[in-house]
C-alpha cells in the first residue's frame, strides 16, 4: 500500500468495514480480461482471525462456471462515501474505507453447511429474526465459501 499513513491494520476496524458493507466485488479469471461481478454478502471470522466471505446464488452462470474452472479470485469492497468539498475543483477529494484482497473459493454441498451459512446471511442482513432453512430450500442454490488469503484495508 503506498499511502501506509491510511492503512487500516487493526481487525476491529476492519470488522466494521465488514458490517457496514453490502456488497463485495469479485474479480476472477476469464482469459484475456478479469470478469467481475457484484454480489451480497455474508462473513465470519475463524478462531485464528482469518476472514471467510459466504455468497450464494443460481448453480448455473459466469461467475460459477469461472470459479469451477479456476478457485483464485480477488475482492474489493467499500464503505462511508462521503464527498469533501473545497473552493477549488482539484481540492475535492472523498473519504471512504475499502478492504482490497484474495482468495480461495471453494462449493459448499453439504445441506447442513449450506444452511449454517445461509443463516449467517440472513443474520446480516435481517439480524432481528430467525429463519429455518430446510435441504429443499439449499438444493437449487449454490453456496460458495471465499477463504480470505491476503488482504489491505484502507480509510481516507
Amino acid at each position: 500500500m503506498r499511502r501506509k499513513d491510511k492503512e487500516i491494520t487493526v481487525l476491529k476496524e476492519v470488522i466494521d468495514i465488514l458490517d457496514h458493507s453490502d456488497v463485495i466485488r469479485l474479480a476472477m479469471n476469464n482469459g484475456d480480461f478479469p470478469y467481475i461481478v457484484p454480489v451480497n454478502f455474508c462473513y465470519e471470522l475463524t478462531p485464528n482471525n482469518q476472514i471467510i466471505f459466504y455468497i450464494h446464488g443460481a448453480k448455473a452462470g459466469t461467475k460459477v462456471e469461472l470459479l469451477r474452472q479456476n478457485p483464485l479470485l480477488s475482492f474489493e469492497l467499500d464503505t462511508g462515501h462521503q464527498l469533501i468539498t473545497n473552493e477549488k475543483a482539484c481540492k475535492y477529494s472523498f473519504d471512504y474505507a475499502s478492504i482490497i484482497g484474495n482468495g480461495y473459493a471453494t462449493f459448499i454441498e453439504e445441506p447442513t453447511a449450506k444452511i449454517a451459512a445461509c443463516k449467517i446471511m440472513m443474520n446480516k442482513f435481517a439480524p432481528n429474526k430467525t429463519f429455518n432453512f430446510t435441504e429443499g430450500d439449499v438444493k437449487p442454490i449454490v453456496v460458495i465459501k471465499i477463504e480470505v488469503q491476503a488482504y489491505t484495508a484502507k480509510k481516507h
